[in-house]
């Protein structure tokens, strides 16, 4: 690793059979959490035993916080990884809730200083996250561990390329990871025209740009006058590639390294990374930092390899406590060893909790919309994107379909599926509803959020 890793102080290890061997310059202190530098590097009893030791630190400083401990009852009986499950899961609006400036509830100590960011949700409400600058220094070297384990060559300049400002933290967070690399950065933004970022990658020599699924496929496929650029890697972060977009990249720039910067939220900060071994949703676990479970509907954990709803509890002595926080996203652990021959767990992505939209008084998800398009062959998220556009008091629907949907649907064909799904069909069905009409788009022309990404609803415009 290129950070140098301080020793351990106060670890608590030594009465652990492996804690003498957890004691050295392998890790950092960070407020009383050891981040291994190289957690492929360690052994299963060396990531269980630092993991326990984590969580035995959050609990400690969740102990002398009297509004964190008030906020999760049942805290008290919690002491191993396998008690967290007794707990009762923490929702997006719990969270929301529980933020300042509504509340200090989940702060551990409301007078830290650090980094405020806010997560958009696209399953809840915004929330308001107040992070220690013990949590971003976290945030950071768990970022750069992340990049090393997936490219064989560090980058050396960086094309960051990703949204700036409304407290967002990925912009920052590419800037930490450069600075520890250390490495070469270009605050380029996702506001550069593709064109422009393409005349300055070729100029200077980027070899790695960090990017949006969306933005960094335009940027790859449209190359400069024609030419590819002359980027080794395409780091993407804040939704799955898809296989259209991979599709894509892979014709335009089939030298180029694609890989997850990581698998983060503004909440949590990292949780997973990649390996070259792993590619699209798959990702090793940052399991020192983090004790991630798969549940089912009722919160329960349910056996490896079965698929559920993601929840995490985020090992950190400062910031925002969030124990079993509700992530909105769905995976399943995978069973066995990774090619790279970390004894880290690896998470494969599902793709997000139904999230919804509400349309004068109806309301209804995308699951709704996806059960209706998988009788017509459609069955990936990344292919279709169901779009309300306002026009005064009516509206217009139109649905794009992706070049990798199956050929030949029309919209009668979708019309008719869709009065099978009732919610759906009510939207479309409605007198305030001026057109509805399926339309072929390439993935670049999907509409896309501030923040780069690609929604399966989307709606433009405010009804009167």
């Amino acid at each position: 690793m290129g950070v140098a890793l301080g020793g351990v102080r106060g670890s608590g290890l030594a009465d652990h059979p492996a804690g003498d061997r957890l004691i050295g310059p392998r890790f950092r202190d960070v407020g009383g959490i050891l981040l291994a530098a190289d957690l492929d590097s360690l052994s299963r009893d060396e990531i269980d035993t630092t993991q326990q030791h984590n969580l035995s630190a959050t609990l400690t400083a969740a102990r002398q916080s009297t509004d964190v401990w008030k906020r999760f009852p049942g805290l008290e009986t919690v002491a191993t990884v396998g008690d967290l499950q007794t707990l009762p899961l923490l929702s997006p609006s719990d969270l929301a809730a529980g933020c300042p400036p509504h509340s200090a509830d989940l702060l551990f100590d409301p007078r830290t200083s650090g980094l405020v960011l806010r997560s958009s949700g696209t399953a809840s409400r915004p929330k308001t996250v107040y992070h220690s600058w013990d949590f971003t220094e976290r945030v950071g070297l768990l970022g750069v561990r992340g990049v090393r384990a997936a490219l064989e060559t560090p980058p050396t300049r960086v094309a960051n390329c990703l949204f700036a400002g409304d407290l967002n933290g990925a912009f920052l967070f590419v800037h930490d990871i450069t600075r520890c690399l250390p490495a070469l950065v270009f605050p380029m933004g996702e506001n550069t025209s593709p064109a422009e970022a393409a005349a300055i990658i070729e100029a200077h020599g980027i070899d790695t740009l960090v990017a949006s699924p969306a933005y960094g496929t335009e940027l790859l496929t449209s190359g400069r006058d024609g030419h590819p650029l002359p980027v080794r890697n395409f780091l993407f972060i804040g939704e799955s590639m898809g296989p259209e977009r991979s599709r894509l990249v892979r014709l335009a720039a089939p030298d180029v390294a694609v890989q997850s910067l990581a698998y983060s939220t503004s909440e949590t900060g990292p949780l997973g990374y990649q390996c070259p071994h792993q590619t699209g949703a798959v990702h090793h676990l940052h399991e020192d930092a983090n004790v991630v479970e798969v549940v089912d509907d009722a919160g329960r954990p349910v056996p490896s390899g079965t698929p559920g709803e993601l929840v995490v509890t985020p090992l950190t002595t400062s910031g925002m406590a969030l124990f079993r926080y509700r992530l909105g996203d769905r995976g399943r652990l995978l069973a066995g060893p990774c090619g790279c021959g970390s004894a880290a767990r690896s998470v494969v992505l599902l793709g997000r909790m139904p999230n919804s939209m509400t349309i004068d008084t109806v309301t209804f998800s995308s699951d709704h919309l996806m059960s209706a398009l998988r009788t017509l062959g459609v069955a990936k998220p990344s292919d279709c994107q169901f779009q309300v556009l306002w026009e005064g008091h009516r509206y217009r629907v139109r649905l794009l379909l992706s070049p990798a949907a199956p050929n030949g649907i029309t919209t009668d064909m979708i019309r008719t599926a869709l009065r099978d799904f009732h919610e759906v069909h009510e939207v479309i069905a409605s007198p305030r509803c001026v057109a509805f009409e399926v339309q072929r788009a390439v993935t670049g022309q999907f509409a896309r959020t501030r923040r780069g990404k690609v929604p399966v609803l989307y709606q433009h415009g405010v009804s009167s």
